[in-house]
């Protein structure tokens, strides 16, 4: 199959691309960074240098790839509202997804596989509205995929992935936190920690994007897929278990941070679209991928 993909060299892009060059897909990435894109995949991939002066070469290039599926991986993280994230989130968001919609609607794209948040949804119960500006920019994207399906005869589905742990990332997640505290003289500040969230491990998350690779099918057109484990548990719980495991006390300052203004307090995901469609589960449990997380870190189990 002939796969465009961006964000290939970021957190979920890192742990996919590999399953995708070894099940013999044709790669092409869109990336900004072709250094870290040689020294990941070598030449597996077609690389292809993102920059507003290569847009034209960008179009020129994919009419020639004719790429199948899209699978859209990038974007900017932030919860912060502020002046100087504000640029970043419209230009990777929202001016990027067009630049790239754009190039690729006249290649016979057939699925465009959009990757949303979980924090668009911000009373948790699967209705948009999002919790942050960086959910807004995520929530408007899907509009511009969806006008472009219509205009230029492909289909699409939004994947949402709920919290995900496990690997290691450049950014720090709620649960490196939370083991950073176990060995810490200084303690961490955090919030009450009363958020329930769905934490679902990174192989988990990558299996379902080759999933629905392979489903393709059977997948209704704008089908969206919330990707969890259909289980929540609060930062206090993770904390909990990550104690026993590692018979640490975790040195967190409880309440020392105040909740955003739209902090999201439940996000539990609903998982019956893929149960149904493909009998699709998470394999691993929460206290499987923490002790997986904890190996990986050459933690002895206790």
């Amino acid at each position: 199959m002939r796969i465009l993909i961006t964000g290939s060299t970021g957190f979920v892009g890192r742990n996919l691309l590999p399953q995708l060059i070894q099940a013999n897909h044709d790669i092409f990435e869109i990336t900004i960074n072709t250094d870290i894109s040689k020294e990941l995949y070598g030449d597996n991939t077609r690389q292809f240098y993102f920059c507003d002066d290569n847009l034209n070469n960008l179009k020129n290039e994919l009419d020639n790839f004719k790429p199948e599926v899209l699978i859209h991986l990038a974007s900017y993280l932030t919860s912060s509202d502020h002046t100087d994230d504000m640029r970043k989130l419209i230009n990777s968001n929202i001016f990027f997804i067009c630049h790239v919609l754009d190039a690729v609607k006249e290649s016979g794209l057939k699925w465009f596989i959009n990757t949303g948040s979980f924090a668009e949804y911000y009373k948790g119960d699967g209705l948009l509205d999002p919790a942050y500006l960086y959910s807004a920019t995520k929530t408007a994207s899907r509009i511009l995929v969806d006008y472009y399906s219509k205009a230029y005869k492909y289909n699409y589905t939004t994947i949402v992935p709920y919290t995900i742990y496990g690997g290691v990332d450049t950014r720090k997640k709620i649960i490196d936190l939370i083991f950073s505290s176990l060995e810490n003289n200084e303690p961490v500040n955090l919030t009450l920690g009363n958020q329930v969230l769905d934490f679902i491990h990174l192989e988990d998350v990558t299996d379902f994007y080759i999933t629905c690779l392979s489903n393709l099918d059977i997948i209704p057109n704008k089908t969206c897929f919330q990707l969890g484990t259909g289980i929540g548990h609060s930062i206090r719980e993770i904390t909990s278990i990550m104690e026993l495991f590692t018979n640490k006390s975790a040195n967190i300052n409880w309440g020392a941070r105040s909740y955003r203004p739209r902090d999201v307090m439940y996000a539990v995901a609903n998982i019956s679209k893929q149960d149904l469609l493909f009998s699709w589960k998470p394999k691993i449990q929460i206290e499987d991928g923490i002790k997986k997380y904890l190996e990986g870190r050459k933690i002895i189990i206790k």
